[in-house]
């Protein structure tokens, strides 16, 4: 329960932050990827469950079809190929379930736009996934190390001592 809840509020701050502070900015800082780049450090070190959980709820609140293709093949990446719980993993874990996501969402999307003649895709869509993809691995990379050290100084303040 606690950590359903601290996920939670890990999520709203995360959304906001990303929704008002990101976007304020020009160029390419905007474009950085906060959700979808917490989400995949989610699945990969707290839980499998608590990622897709994350991605779908990104994807119902944004409307974000990318995170949505990454709740469905995330699993599969992570118990097949990127099994341990390394930087390298995460980051080839990233590198490979977003340019999977994006080219499917591409494809999906034209196909959609070909079928009804309406469009599901932004103006420019494969521009848009390779500025997010661009930003992706150091964004994942200063993820990494700020949950390290978030959890480094929760854990140094708060020890939990065996009794004698």
């Amino acid at each position: 329960m606690k950590t359903g809840g601290l996920l939670a509020l890990t999520f709203f701050f995360l959304l906001l932050i990303e929704i008002s502070f990101f976007h304020a900015f020009a160029g390419s800082i905007a474009h950085i990827p906060v959700m979808i780049v917490a989400g995949m450090i989610i699945m990969q070190r707290i839980g499998i469950e608590e990622g897709v959980a994350w991605f779908l709820a990104v994807a119902m609140v944004r409307g974000d079809g990318i995170a949505l293709l990454l709740a469905t093949i995330g699993p599969m990446l992570i118990l097949q190929i990127f099994t341990t719980r390394s930087i390298y993993a995460l980051l080839g874990f990233g590198a490979v379930a977003y340019t999977v996501a994006s080219v499917m969402f591409i494809l999906l999307g034209e196909l959609f736009d070909y079928a009804l003649g309406t469009t599901i895709l932004s103006q420019h869509p494969v521009v848009h996934a390779l500025q997010e993809g661009a930003l992706l691995l150091p964004s994942l990379f200063v993820g990494v190390i700020l949950v390290r050290s978030i959890e480094r100084r929760l854990f140094t303040h708060f020890a939990f001592r065996s009794l004698p």
